[in-house]
């Protein structure tokens, strides 16, 4: 089909005149000798676990914006370029964070910078950036020759030559701030690029090095942009290749441009979901970048084009049929062509001509050539590409942000939709702007992962508080929960870590070590502990006092004891309140039960009750709560900090959901577990100032339970009111999924490994699927220890690597001593996939660290 629509083409011309170099540039707009261009910067998109229908939907939305926003009849240029993530970013990124920090946060903070710095250098994080631009129409100028304008400029010198260009800047600046803003508008999210980036473009093929600093200004001309694009091309030493050399560094670099050879494009099968023919190469091949120009028709131009293709199409069967039997190449073109009409007239695609490059650079012409090589393995069976000869240096001039098409004749006619489904902004962005630095991004956006768990910024302040950690045991929750509770740490938070089995101890002294707070140990089966959870020592008032009081002593008594020592719990309370603040205790609320003097039967009750609770008292596992205070306990910390609650040995009911039918040691428990979230939801409501955070592990222990349910219920909906963020982590996902209210309240999840489909499906409602398609369930089996898949507060997806930034922090947060690996980076390193790799920098780092 698309030769029918390539004959009516006039001659192909190429374009050997010099390479329009810009004149000025300023934020979303670029003034070349020759043309202003706009140019939006298109952000990535989060596709990577989309199943099939979903990438069709967003395949045809794409198409629709692209067709709206890009001018009908003008000349259009995409580029997909990378760039290096930076240490020293993340840093900055810091400084914008309100907060009163733990005493080491620096040292922790550049750890995670150096690890940032140590990925980007060995190629696994990298920056896609994707920009568009549209040459943009002058008034009265269209008749003017390109070159003529060139040479006029240049003979008036470049102060002239930067007056003109202001003054014809002016007179469209109106018109592309509009356009501008309705990218923005669009569901692309396209922002006019900065003047940095633009020029950082230009920079960029001039020079071919990554790591370029961008310049920070909103304007640039003269000899800030001739320092900038300071290169030099050769397209003398080779056919199939050119030379870039960088004159600041005297790096050389090759480059080849390879194009889609003519009817390289298989339209039946890229045109939905579209192949992702741009956003798959991207992070396959090593340093491969994009470029795409093009023009598209419009609907009107669309119709005209493919009824001129159709004419020429029947004219040919015709003629066959005259003499035999017309060909099946014809045949299918028409029915293609009709069908392609068809949806011009509804309006669902438009007709585009592209002509898209793959630039491909390296250190050395071999290792070009093996480059290439594997390119064209990576496409075979889909795009045919070609390597040109000797016009290499006019493929590299296009290259170029602000200059033209010079070889016109591997041009793809193709629907919009095709465009569109490649892809060339999709990707697995996730994660938030701010915030610690915890993974490794494994999709298509290789990139470090912040997530800033404990956020107050106003874009954030309206979310829910809750972040939910499933998958099963030993798959590496354990280790993200602490690498969250580390990073809310360091921005000075108040956190409470619940920890059931006793196995996340090693928290304490990293905390203590590498952020230098404040750590307090709370071991509820230590009698050393004995009145440390005590209400009344940490309710802040009476009111408090006297209803988290009643519900620990009730939590201690059988239902049928409930029923009958409600009143009487009540009357003993209330007349410790009485007593002198210092006084206050749950013993001496028991006290009081047993001296209830009379013979009548509520005193007997009174009696009876304050005996049994006097018994539970001496529990192990209700001693933290209604013993008598010990020497060494003190009360629960209110401030800065992290208090680690080892629960280990704490025997929660495993056997029974009904209450009636718990031991006394797991009503016990079960009443020391509420009065321990009691606490922090207490502190959730009085102590607003801080950034608080409630990170509960093994939280199936307590959801397959009706009361336990209830409880997490309770503290999940009170959390974003009280703004006390919470983590909750569990095995069992169904579980979870099942708590009424609960998945509305979940801002972010961390799907672990999981087996069976309920659990997979389970965990896909909490990712905010509503079940695990194909996709989804293969993300969820491949997953290895220390990976998830993650959905971000904007309901991004990808899947992670987990990172813990040094060996001895890996050691110190291991929940598996024993059997764990030594460091993330091991692994990764033998595996060949992409995340952290271990190299002599970082194993000097941690060394260094160690001692």
């Amino acid at each position: 089909m698309k030769h029918f629509l390539r004959r009516q083409r006039r001659p192909w011309q190429r374009v050997t005149a010099p390479f329009v170099r810009p004149v000025l540039i300023t934020d979303g707009i670029e003034v070349t000798e020759d043309a202003i261009w706009a140019w939006v910067q298109i952000p990535e998109t989060s596709t990577y676990l989309l199943e099939e229908d979903e990438l069709a939907q967003e395949t045809m939305a794409n198409s629709a914006a692209l067709a709206a926003l890009i001018p009908a009849n003008t000349q259009w240029h995409l580029k997909v370029v990378w760039d290096r993530h930076r240490g020293q970013d993340y840093l900055a990124g810091w400084e914008g964070i309100d907060s009163v920090r733990a005493p080491l946060t620096q040292d922790y903070l550049e750890l995670g910078a150096h690890r940032i710095d140590l990925n980007a250098e060995a190629g696994f994080f990298r920056r896609r950036i994707v920009l568009l631009g549209v040459a943009w129409k002058e008034e009265g100028r269209a008749a003017e020759q390109p070159g003529l304008r060139r040479r006029w400029a240049r003979e008036r010198g470049m102060r002239e030559s930067l007056r003109l260009a202001t003054r014809r800047l002016e007179m469209v600046r109106p018109e592309i701030m509009r356009w501008l803003n309705q990218a923005e508008a669009s569901i692309l999210r396209a922002r006019a690029a900065s003047a940095s980036r633009i020029a950082w473009a230009c920079a960029r093929e001039m020079r071919r090095t990554i790591g370029l600093d961008l310049p920070e200004s909103q304007l640039l001309t003269g000899g800030a942009l001739v320092t900038l694009l300071n290169g030099q091309m050769d397209p003398t030493v080779g056919e199939d290749f050119v030379a870039v050399t960088d004159k600041v560094t005297q790096q050389t670099r090759y480059v080849s441009v390879l194009t889609a050879a003519t009817n390289g494009f298989p339209v039946g099968e890229l045109s939905l979901p579209g192949g992702e023919w741009l956003g798959s190469i991207l992070t396959s091949v090593a340093d491969v970048d994009a470029s795409v120009r093009g023009i598209h028709y419009g609907h009107s131009g669309s119709v005209e084009l493919l009824d001129a293709g159709r004419g020429l199409v029947r004219s040919q069967i015709r003629e066959a049929s005259a003499v035999g039997s017309a060909p099946l190449e014809a045949l299918e073109a028409e029915q293609a062509l009709e069908a392609r009409r068809h949806e011009v007239q509804r309006r669902l695609d438009v007709q585009v001509t592209t002509h898209p490059r793959w630039v491909v650079s390296a250190d050395t012409p071999g290792e070009l050539s093996d480059r290439v090589t594997e390119l064209r393995q990576h496409y075979a069976g889909t795009v045919e590409l070609h390597r040109p000869h000797s016009i290499q240096d006019l493929l590299w001039q296009e290259l170029m942000p602000g200059d033209v098409l010079r070889v016109p004749e591997f041009g793809q006619d193709q629907p919009m939709r095709t465009l569109a489904g490649s892809w060339f902004h999709g990707g697995s962005a996730v994660g938030d702007a701010t915030g610690p630095y915890v993974a490794a991004n494994l999709g298509s956006s290789p990139s470090p992962v912040q997530v800033h768990v404990v956020s107050r910024s106003q874009a954030h302040s309206t979310q829910p508080t809750t972040i939910a950690v499933t998958g099963r045991s030993g798959s590496g929750k354990s280790t993200l929960v602490l690498l969250l509770v580390m990073g809310a740490l360091a921005e000075g938070a108040w956190v409470f870590l619940v920890d059931p089995k006793g196995d996340l101890a090693g928290v304490r002294s990293v905390a203590a070590d590498l952020l230098g707070v404040t750590v307090q140990v709370v071991h509820v089966m230590d009698p050393g502990s004995s009145g440390m959870m005590d209400p009344m020592r940490f309710a802040p008032g009476i009111d408090e006092a006297r209803r988290l009081t009643l519900d620990a002593l009730l939590g201690a008594l059988h239902p049928l004891d409930r029923s009958r020592g409600e009143t009487v719990l009540e009357h003993a309370v209330d007349a410790v309140l009485q007593r002198p603040r210092g006084s206050w205790s749950a013993p001496a609320v028991i006290g009081e039960l047993i001296a209830t003097a009379g013979e009548h039967s509520a005193a007997a009750t009174a009696r009876e009750i304050g005996e049994v609770l006097r018994l539970r008292a001496l529990q192990p596992s209700m001693r933290a709560v209604l013993g008598p205070a010990s020497s060494e306990s003190v009360p629960l910390m209110t401030s800065r900090g992290l208090v680690y609650l080892d629960m280990s040995g704490l025997g929660l009911p495993q056997h029974s959901p009904d209450p009636s039918r718990w031991s006394v040691a797991e009503r016990c428990a079960m009443a020391t577990y509420h009065t321990a979230l009691a606490y922090a939801s207490l502190q959730g409501r009085h102590v607003r100032e801080l950034k608080k955070l409630l990170a509960v592990t093994e939280l199936h222990l307590i959801t397959a339970y009706p009361e336990g349910e209830a409880l997490v219920r309770w503290v999940s909906r009170t959390g974003r009111a009280n703004q006390l963020w919470m983590v909750l982590d569990s095995q069992a996902a169904v579980d979870m999924a099942r708590v009424e209210g609960l998945l509305e309240q979940v801002v972010m999840t961390f799907a672990f490994a999981a087996s069976g489909a309920a659990e997979q499906d389970a965990q896909a409602k909490l990712l905010r699927r509503n079940e695990s398609g194909p996709s989804m369930r293969a993300a969820l089996a491949e997953l290895a220890t220390g990976e998830c898949i993650f959905r971000d507060r904007r309901g991004n997806l990808a899947p992670l690597q987990i990172d813990r930034l040094t060996r001895w922090v890996a050691d110190g947060l291991s929940t598996t001593a024993g059997d764990d690996r030594a460091d993330l980076l091991d692994s990764l390193a033998q595996t060949g996939q992409p995340g952290p790799v271990t190299s002599p920098v970082a194993e000097h780092s941690v060394a260094a660290e160690q001692e």
